[in-house]
């Protein structure tokens, strides 16, 4: 995955919710832009904390930039759901 690309969707106006989608099967959705930091070859994305109110890491997982497929929008339904 490009660095750029990644960057702009991070960025966004208003933020749009994305799911990262790993060539390994895993899936991530990033909810909240300030929970997550892109390094040149990783990106640092954190997972919510299922009990407390986002914006609140309750752990990351590092994802290097050339196992990521693709990125892709996540749907009204998807956002709306709370951890």
């Amino acid at each position: 995955m490009d660095h750029e690309n990644i960057k702009q969707w991070l960025r966004r106006r208003p933020f749009q919710p994305f799911r990262v989608v790993v060539k390994d099967g895993r899936v991530y959705d990033v909810r909240h832009p300030r929970m997550n930091l892109l390094a040149e070859t990783y990106v640092k994305i954190g997972i919510p904390h299922p009990q407390r109110p986002a914006p609140m890491c309750d752990h990351t997982e590092f994802v290097a930039l050339k196992e990521i497929e693709r990125i892709e929008p996540l749907s009204a339904v998807e956002t709306s759901v709370s951890f």
